[in-house]
């Protein structure tokens, strides 16, 4: 080797040093700024930066560790569970990726697989040598917490089974190894007021809040006890801690407004439901609540919007359908009241309260035998109750049947004296409900909602044949309000008001998923809709939240159109979307899928090339060619093109 040769490989090998040290500076940053940003709860921000990291260093199990556990802060499991698992393909050793796997399938709802590897992590720590892998710095307390925390992630999987007596030994066993923290303490409190121990639950949750007096779970939790012990002001002071400790933390919200609607403090309650509203948009049982309190205080007109809202997301939400029959009876609309009663009945036989409600309603419309048959139902429903006997007395009064009117004032007079207090006891509250005796009359007509529903469907059908997406809209709108339990409805109007670029899709998707579930045939069509609605709207968080329901609840195997929903959460590239297509049915879909990415990057002649072949194959079973047609249609409107999914 000459001189020059020798100088010139001796630069070139500096050369190459000074590049692998720079990348090695930039890989420590990075991920030194992804836990900051993680720490700092920028959990998306740290997912872009490990993302490069990785990308340079696949094998990174630092790397792969911190962006599993921000795709599981992200609510992602099923993204986390990709880097946990080749954590542990590197290295079948690793205690924390078993147990980091555990977590995510537990998030996932597949607590089979979740308590084996939980399981095989506890197995793992009694391997000689093998305490410390994979933890870095810590020394014994971070061997402590992480060995504490496989007990705990096992113990939780046998709550959730319903294993109680498992899940607390479990927990003693973690308490034991680590007893300073809170969580384990939490969850055998939890565990022990599943069981009914309430003294021992409350011990627990007290060291629990001890422990730490930062953790809002820790004060949520006891207050939930404190309310089986009836003590109220006390839990209600602890949720107050709750949601003091974390603004976001809608539960503790809840719990608290349904403290103070159901001790009458409505005003109250309404500002706390409404703090729940603005963090859990979408959440059916948070608009009934809101309703609810809306009737109680005659403000009957929001209480309809609330209730309308709760049961468009779930139409199985019998409270909500209560507490609508209680509005339009405020309202005197009384077949409404009894169709949304009927309803609530028909979800929850053993409702007392809808069965008074409704027989209140049939004894306004002239139904007079139903109606006491309803009354009669809700008394052997809630014998003790005073305000049901109280109801049926004054309805037995109305119409004349005095002895038995007086059978229930007596009763009342039992259950709760101070009831009939202001009408001056029993023979008070008689004379004043037999001063306007009901003659008996006729029943008013109502109309069937089944053929309602069906006659509307057929009109949104030939809409959609037409191209005719908001008229199509209006018409399943009307189909939906008639049989609220028809899932189809949804289907139909879902996919239109997607094809129409009108907002509401997503809530046509979660009604649908309420009512036929996820081993409906058309359940994975609806995760696709309600993905591609959400990010429409902007709201990526919500669209991953399908996807996770989806690739969690769906079966597993590979068939069409599971690629659809692989490409939407990033795991499957555009060509191999299409390439996994396997006929011209599936190749519309997955063109169609594409252009509507590529309308999301801003690329929307990309996104013509994609829409025009569904035009030039047109494919007449599938909803992809509406969607594509309807898309291809606005693409020159700019002030659309940055909206669409």
């Amino acid at each position: 080797m000459t001189a020059k040769t020798a100088l010139r490989a001796a630069c070139a090998l500096l050369a190459c040093g000074g590049v692998a040290a720079s990348w090695a500076a930039s890989t420590n940053d990075q991920k030194a700024e992804a836990l900051a940003l993680s720490n700092a709860g920028r959990y998306a921000e740290a997912v872009e930066r490990l993302d490069a990291v990785i990308a340079r260093h696949p094998n990174d199990s630092e790397a792969l560790t911190r962006r599993g556990g921000a795709y599981l802060r992200l609510e992602r499991p099923s993204k986390a569970l990709a880097d946990f698992d080749r954590i542990i393909a590197r290295d079948p050793m690793s205690t924390t990726g078993w147990t980091d796997r555990g977590v995510a399938l537990m998030m996932l709802g597949r607590l089979d697989e979740a308590e084996a590897a939980f399981i095989r992590s506890i197995r793992l720590w009694d391997v000689p040598l093998n305490g410390a892998r994979g933890l870095g710095s810590g020394g014994r307390d971070a061997v402590q917490e992480a060995r504490a925390t496989a007990y705990a992630g096992l113990a939780q999987v046998h709550h959730r089974l319903n294993r109680h007596d498992e899940a607390l030994a479990e927990y003693d066993q973690a308490i034991r190894i680590d007893p300073i923290d809170p969580n384990s303490r939490i969850g055998r409190g939890d565990v022990h007021r599943a069981l009914g121990d309430l003294p021992r639950a409350l011990a627990d949750l007290d060291e629990a809040v001890r422990l730490g007096p930062n953790y809002p779970r820790a004060f949520a939790s006891r207050g939930r006890l404190l309310e089986d012990m009836k003590e109220d002001a006390r839990a209600e002071a602890d949720y107050s801690r709750a949601v003091a400790l974390d603004p976001n933390y809608a539960f503790a919200y809840r719990l608290r407004g349904a403290i103070r609607s159901r001790t009458g403090r409505n005003e109250e309650a309404l500002r706390d439901f409404e703090v729940v509203g603005r963090l859990r948009p979408n959440d059916s049982e948070n608009h009934k609540d809101r309703g609810g309190v809306l009737v109680r205080m005659n403000r009957n007109d929001e209480a309809l919007a609330e209730l309308d809202r709760a049961l468009a997301i779930d139409p199985r939400n019998a409270k909500a359908y209560q507490n609508r029959g209680a509005a339009y009876n405020n309202l005197r609309r009384y077949a409404e009241a009894v169709a949304d009663l009927d309803r609530a009945i028909d979800l929850d036989p053993k409702n007392a309260g809808a069965r008074t409600n409704c027989g209140l309603a049939l004894f306004m419309l002239g139904e007079y035998e139903r109606s006491l048959e309803d009354l009669g139902e809700a008394v052997k429903l809630a014998p003790r109750n005073a305000i049901v006997h109280f109801n049926r007395g004054n309805v037995y009064a109305k119409l004349g049947l005095r002895d038995q009117a007086m059978a229930d004032y007596r009763a009342v007079e039992e259950a709760d004296p101070r009831l009939l207090a202001s009408y001056g006891g029993v023979s008070g509250v008689l004379a004043e409900m037999s001063r306007d005796r009901m003659a008996m009359r006729s029943p008013s007509p109502r109309p069937e909602p089944t053929s309602e529903a069906e006659a509307r469907m057929r009109e949104g059908r030939s809409s959609q044949a037409a191209g005719d997406w908001a008229r199509a809209v209006e018409a399943f709108d009307k189909a939906a309000a008639a049989d609220p339990r028809r899932a189809d409805a949804y289907v139909a109007r879902g996919w239109s008001r997607l094809c129409a670029d009108v907002d509401g899709a997503e809530t046509d998707a979660r009604a649908f998923f309420n009512l036929a579930g996820w081993r409906d045939p058309a359940a994975p069509y609806m995760a696709i809709l309600g993905v591609l609605a959400e990010r429409r709207a902007g709201r990526d968080p919500a669209a991953y939240a399908f996807l996770e329901d989806a690739l969690a609840k769906l079966p597993g195997s590979d068939a069409w159109p599971r690629p659809v929903l692989l490409h939407l959460n990033g795991d499957l590239a555009d060509a191999a979307l299409i390439d996994a297509a396997g006929n011209d049915v599936q190749r519309a879909e997955a063109h169609t899928i594409v252009a509507l990415a590529c309308l999301r990057n801003r690329k929307p002649a990309d996104a013509r090339e994609h829409l025009a072949w569904v035009h030039d194959h047109a494919v007449d079973r599938s909803v992809a060619a509406d969607l594509a047609r309807a898309t291809l249609a606005r693409l020159d409107q700019s002030d659309q093109i940055a909206r669409k999914p």
